[in-house]
């Protein structure tokens, strides 16, 4: 199935409307219409019958409560159908506090998240592309529908793997609090969440104000088995393969000097003993890092959010016209901790900073010439600054959106209208780096005056000596007179707080109507339309320092941009068949979306839906469609700069004709090997949007030998084009030479130019269209329902996600496999199985929940650190219980709730490539055996 395929299937359908339409059964149609009908996600024509043309997942406001997580982007982790990397508390070095979703793995941002069918403006840490799901409490929501198929023909950009549409209480009334605390089995990780709704309601109206407040102790990584210490992958040095690894920038220092400056060559420690000066050894004389780190971050959110409604009545014609508004505000603060900086100048941030031979703490504490006794000046050392606790970031986001709307009715017409603002507004502080000019000075040489007292020097003499500067001893014991001093550590750190200011924005208006067009044999013909303008903006803006790139904290850019879209959507709902033999109701659905940015142009995206109810037990549905991703301010804005990595020209002693055309003289250049080539990294205004073929098939039976029982079966596949990445330099080089391919991306010098003919000026690697991804699945759901008057009412579901395909086609054509593999930097964990399975039982005022989580085994490639091989490691599987018990006390309007998650203690399993805790904090189970307990109160 092809875009363009699909486009003039679509146009057709739109153009000839229903001209093969056979008798209906009136009856059926009458008994549709005495229910209520209701927007179902996936489509925006009001119906009765709500199961629609896909596959709509729904977690419920009681399976919300059957858990302890305060953020429902942590509900939805667990659930089958994601995958991925989408980062949540869990993720310590790379998380920013925030929980994301992403649906079926194919990443967050192809996943559009809606709050009462609108959208949500984008937050995190500034210029951000997806929702932050913590911004969102699970206190205020009615229900979740995750819509499981492509629908940018109904909503747009960004829904390629599906729609994720929180529905909030909004009729709610009366009054309720509930207070919430739980802590780990280890008596970590303390959980603590207080939350209230307040409900009044009349003949014309509802208000609902809710409010919450949550917070999340942290979990050290050293108080867990597993992460503890890093594991690396070395035969070499163990048979096992596993040997404890860690860093080579220790407390006990690890320094060499190369034998042209004067030094042995060896690279000399103190060890972990604090003994005399020795050979480093990489076996035993790493520095384990892993305690000093989070394995669950600190996280503390509070918010307010209101939502209001009230009839105006009817004005003419336009019946039953509501006013409504909705009002959300939410604060977090969050902090991510890693080990302590290893400062180590040359080899880890490329900037000469020698030890000076003429040091004073090197001439009385350092390592000497193994031969001659002297001291060496130190060209590649590394120190461990424990003394500073660690690199301490701390994040403070405030996120608000209000909506305000008009509703009602033109005769059978439904129609709303709104307008929305949203914003995102954050602050970024690191502390515990250092700038790396000031490590220098500190470092050279040094003077002593008559007193004794020690300065900094240029060259060693008083003539030199450097203002404020207070020298650095790497060399002594830390916790003894000879650790860093706290002179020294404000000196090179010069009081440097990293500062990162942020904020995301989002506006819009939007108008929908929906109704019967006329009646058709087979039934109406159904009909949505709507407009909907919006504009999109990010920024972020880091200080001076990481802008120059002369800290430890590393260099980062300005971005600062945005985009505005006009769209237009029309939606029809076609009776085609009714009332025959083996055609209960057979019915098209018709959807296309026009959509004018202002960044690429316009797009066009269509669907098509068929639905084919064969009786009352059996209903067989299918969809095929096109889907887009916009792209995101980040990928458009993100400030450029120029990096230097190491490449090798294939042109230069091997030019191709295409070589020949880009300048290169057919003699070559003599500049070969691997060098050092300027290369322009960032955003590009020339993207253009992702494009995505998807198909949906399967069917829903519900028999009637068994009463409440239903079973659905989908096959979902999906085809992304033109993904947004980049090339690499090495590829733009290659493939230049090779084919003539991205030439146009290498500037070479010319005749004139004063340097060599042909050398590389400039190599352009700015984010592109490239490559794209394959995928498949088949998804499972069966739910089953007993009520019996003496033992209460069951409650059974069980949901299983089978990925058959997950293929990444990058640039060159090659094929990354994701399909039952883990690889940290590939996308992230996609098992090939995943289900869960859920029993509720009730009786009078009990009720108990179990649930069982399965996460099956994946594969990952056996590199780590000093051995890369093509070795297979399986990371096993994962299997969580949990089990929850409530009683109400009916006559104090107080309900009782005691939980255990992850009952038998499960410990998340090892995988080498995962770059926290040695396992996938972001699919996993990591903290262990949780005790919670609750008190609910109603008024």
């Amino acid at each position: 199935m092809k875009r363009n395929t699909l486009s003039l299937a679509v146009a057709s359908v739109l153009g000839l409307g229903s001209a093969a339409i056979l008798p209906t059964s009136a009856l059926a149609q009458e008994a549709a219409e005495t229910l209520e009908e209701v927007v179902v996600t996936g489509s925006r024509i009001r119906r009765a019958d709500l199961e629609g043309f896909n596959p709509v997942s729904v977690i419920d406001r009681s399976m919300i409560e059957t858990q302890s997580q305060v953020s429902i982007g942590d509900i939805l982790q667990r659930m089958p159908f994601s995958a991925g990397a989408a980062v949540n508390t869990g993720v310590n070095n790379g998380g920013s506090g925030a929980v994301n979703f992403s649906l079926r793995g194919l990443g967050s941002e192809r996943t559009l998240v809606l709050i009462n069918g609108r959208r949500a403006v984008a937050s995190g840490l500034g210029a951000n592309s997806v929702v932050d799901l913590n911004n969102i409490p699970p206190s205020m929501i009615e229900r979740v529908e995750v819509l499981k198929d492509g629908a940018s023909a109904v909503y747009g950009s960004d829904a390629v793997a599906g729609v994720v549409n929180i529905i909030t209480r909004q009729d709610y009334t009366g009054a309720e609090l509930n207070v919430q605390t739980g802590v780990t089995s280890e008596n970590d990780g303390d959980q603590t969440t207080v939350d209230f709704n307040l409900g009044t309601s009349s003949d014309r109206g509802n208000f609902v104000v809710s409010g919450y407040f949550a917070d999340q102790k942290p979990i050290w990584a050293g108080d867990r088995d597993y992460s503890k210490e890093e594991i690396w992958y070395h035969p070499y040095w163990d048979p096992t393969g596993q040997v404890p690894g860690g860093s080579s920038a220790t407390p006990w220092g690890n320094h060499v000097s190369p034998t042209s400056v004067g030094g042995d060559g060896v690279r000399y420690t103190r060890g972990p003993e604090f003994g005399g000066w020795r050979p480093y050894s990489g076996a035993t004389d790493p520095y384990n890092y892993a305690p000093a780190n989070y394995t669950q971050t600190p996280n503390e959110r509070w918010g307010l959010s209101g939502f209001a409604n009230y009839n105006l009545g009817d004005f003419g014609a336009i019946r039953n016209v509501e006013a409504s508004a909705e009002m959300m505000y939410t604060h977090r603060s969050s902090q991510r901790l890693i080990a302590p900086e290893p400062l180590a100048p040359l080899a880890f941030f490329g900037t000469a900073a020698p030890y000076s031979a003429l040091n004073h703490y090197n001439i009385t504490q350092g390592p000497k010439h193994s031969v001659t006794g002297e001291t060496m000046t130190l060209t590649d050392w590394r120190r461990r600054m424990v003394e500073t606790g660690g690199r301490d970031q701390i994040h403070e986001t405030n996120t608000h959106q209000i909506t305000l709307a008009l509703s009602g009715e033109v005769g059978t017409w439904f129609w709303d209208a709104s307008a929305f603002y949203g914003e995102n507004d954050a602050s970024v502080l690191d502390v515990g780096y250092f700038q790396l000019e000031r490590v220098a000075e500190a470092v050279g040489p040094t003077y002593m005056d008559a007193s004794g007292n020690l300065f900094c020097s240029t060259d060693g003499t008083e003539s030199g000596v450097i203002d404020g500067c207070v020298p650095l001893n790497v060399f002594g014991q830390p916790g003894t007179e000879n650790a860093i001093t706290d002179e020294m550590l404000q000196y090179i750190s010069g009081n440097y707080v990293s500062m990162t200011l942020g904020g995301n924005d989002i506006s819009g208006v939007q108008f929908n109507a929906s109704g019967p067009v006329m009646d058709l044999p087979a039934g109406e013909l159904g009909m949505a339309v709507g407009l909907e303008r919006r504009k999109v903006s990010g920024f972020s803006q880091p200080d001076s320092l990481q802008l120059l790139g002369v800290s430890t904290a590393g260099s980062a850019l300005a971005t600062r941009g945005g985009y505005n879209v006009d769209e237009a959507y029309v939606e029809f709902a076609v009776p085609l068949v009714a009332g025959v033999t083996g055609i209960d109701n057979l019915e098209l659905s018709v959807a296309s979306r026009y959509s004018d940015y202002n960044t690429f142009g316009s797009t066009t995206n269509s669907k098509l839906g068929l639905r084919w109810t064969v009786n009352d037990e059996l209903t067989l549905r299918a969809t095929v469609s096109e889907a887009f991703r916009a792209p995101s301010v980040p990928e458009l804005f993100d400030g450029q700069s120029t990096g230097y990595p190491q490449v090798s020209d294939p042109c230069a002693a091997n030019p191709s004709q295409f070589c020949v055309a880009d300048g290169v003289p057919a003699g070559g250049y003599d500049n070969t090997g691997l060098i050092q080539l300027p290369t322009l990294y960032g955003g590009s205004t020339a993207l253009q949007p992702e494009e995505a073929d998807i198909l949906t098939a399967g069917f829903v039976y519900q028999p009637s030998w068994l009463q409440d029982l239903s079973f659905t079966l989908d096959y979902w596949e999906t085809e992304i084009d033109g993904a947004i990445s980049t090339l690499g330099p090495q590829l733009i080089l290659d493939s230049c030479q090779q084919s003539g391919q991205y030439c146009e991306l290498i500037e070479r010098w010319g005749p004139g130019s004063g340097a060599t003919v042909g050398d590389v000026k400039l190599i352009r690697n700015l984010n592109i269209n490239v490559g794209g991804t394959d995928a498949a699945g088949v998804d499972l759901s069966t739910r089953y329902a007993l009520d019996t008057e003496r033992y209460g009412s069951v409650d059974l579901g069980l949901d299983v996600i089978h990925l058959i395909e997950y293929d990444k086609r990058m640039a060159d054509g090659s094929i990354i496999p994701h399909a039952g593999r883990f690889e940290d930097n590939h996308d992230g964990n996609f098992p090939e199985w995943r289900w869960n399975f859920t029993t509720d039982w009730s009786y009078n005022q009990w009720a108990v929940n179990y649930t069982a989580r399965y996460i099956g085994e994946v594969t990952e490639p056996l590199v780590k650190w000093f051995h890369v091989g093509n070795e297979e490691n399986v990371v096993e599987e994962q299997l969580t219980h949990s089990i929850q018990a409530s009683y109400d006390l009916e006559s104090y309007n107080t309900r009782f709730t005691l939980g255990i998650e992850n009952l038998t203690d499960e410990q998340p399993p090892f995988a080498y490539s995962g770059f926290n805790d040695n396992t996938d904090p972001r699919t996993y189970e990591t903290r262990g055996r949780f005790y919670y307990g609750r008190v609910s109160f109603r008024f």
